[in-house]
């Protein structure tokens, strides 16, 4: 009977510590959500006339929403040209609506939002904790006969071509046509602070800013804006640095999907029930360029007109990345031998005027604990 008795303590006390683990598991966070998030305020910031603006990044425009850093944001966004491009919408509205906001980027961007304690000089840690489309999609190419700069191949393309797609979001995929399936891999293609007032002058395309002072969405640069990068999914992290008090966060360009090149103009175009951000201020980290971070990589970025001088701005920011760091410390010459040796650098989109290439450093290279 005692040996009874004390196998059956030994059994209540197991099952106790098992509930207790079990009830520890149910209270980590979700989303890859920190601490912080569960201790900050949760804001939501609907997509409306008022709160979204098309094609221009205005810094000023009255901030839509003040948090503080840590705090969480659902945020809607809009299809382009602020909701006008809807299912069915013909490919000669579209040519229309793209000539009617001269110099300005079809996407709709949500904001800004200004967050408390951000100053110039800081940077932004962004983390994207949640995106939730909404059901419908679209990819055009506009006419290369009237655009023949507009895409990569435009002046093979005379005609213009647009698809609409219903979105399955239960499975999360898309039929492109009988035969063909794609994943919904959904992030924004803008995500944006304010603008640098020291952004260089046009090279090519419309001027980048209108006489009103607003920046052109069409571009991207080191404030983000039209990154199109498709790493900034669910659960990723974006670092830019602040121009501008407040730092002032857009959102907008809503993706479903998008290969590395963007190369007919557009990707699965979409918009967004809610994308879900925390924007966290550090004044511990001096940045020059945005970069990115996912569960398996780094990701250092740079755009200009040449593809060529873009792939040297992000090998260089790769560099100085790794050459910085402090989990194994390393000379910048071993820093540039690493990069070349693991560094995966792919052009990021080559239709935004500016292109983009960015460089991913896979974390798994790191075995020192």
């Amino acid at each position: 009977m005692r040996r009874f008795l004390t196998i059956m303590a030994m059994l209540t006390l197991l099952l106790g510590a098992s509930l207790v683990a079990l009830a520890q598991q149910e209270e980590k966070p979700k989303h890859g959500r920190s601490a912080a998030t569960q201790t900050g305020q949760h804001h939501v910031l609907p997509a409306t006339r008022e709160t979204t603006q098309w094609g221009w990044l205005d810094p000023n425009e009255k901030p839509k929403l003040t948090v503080d850093s840590s705090d969480t944001v659902s945020i809607e966004t809009m299809m382009h040209s602020l909701d006008q491009v809807q299912s069915g919408t013909p490919m000669e509205e579209i040519v229309r609506l793209r000539l009617a906001n001269p110099g300005g980027g079809p996407h709709s961007v949500t904001g800004p939002i200004y967050v408390n304690g951000a100053e110039p000089g800081d940077t932004l840690e962004i983390h994207i904790l949640k995106i939730v489309p909404k059901a419908d999609g679209f990819n055009f190419h506009l006419p290369g006969a009237k655009f023949p700069t507009v895409g990569l191949l435009a002046p093979e393309f005379p005609d213009g071509f647009v698809r609409y797609y219903k979105l399955d979001l239960a499975r999360r995929q898309a039929d492109f046509k009988p035969g063909i399936v794609m994943n919904i891999n959904p992030f924004p293609g803008i995500l944006a602070v304010g603008v640098d007032p020291n952004e260089p002058k046009e090279k090519a395309g419309p001027p980048i800013h209108d006489a009103k002072g607003r920046t052109s969405t069409l571009r991207p640069w080191k404030n983000g804006s039209n990154m199109d990068l498709n790493e900034l999914q669910e659960g990723s992290v974006l670092y830019v640095p602040v121009f501008l008090k407040g730092g002032l966060i857009w959102v907008g360009d809503a993706h479903c999907r998008q290969g590395n090149g963007e190369v007919n103009l557009t990707a699965l175009e979409c918009a967004y029930r809610e994308i879900e951000i925390q924007p966290i201020v550090r004044k511990d980290l001096k940045i020059e360029w945005p970069r990115a971070e996912t569960q398996t990589h780094w990701i250092l970025l740079g755009f200009d007109e040449d593809l060529n001088e873009a792939m040297k701005i992000a090998v260089r920011n790769t560099v100085d990345f790794l050459a910085t760091q402090t989990v194994v410390p390393m000379s910048r010459d071993e820093a540039y031998a690493l990069t070349s040796m693991v560094g995966d650098c792919r052009v990021t989109q080559v239709v935004d005027i500016r292109r983009g290439v960015h460089c991913m450093v896979p974390k798994a290279i790191f075995v020192k604990k």
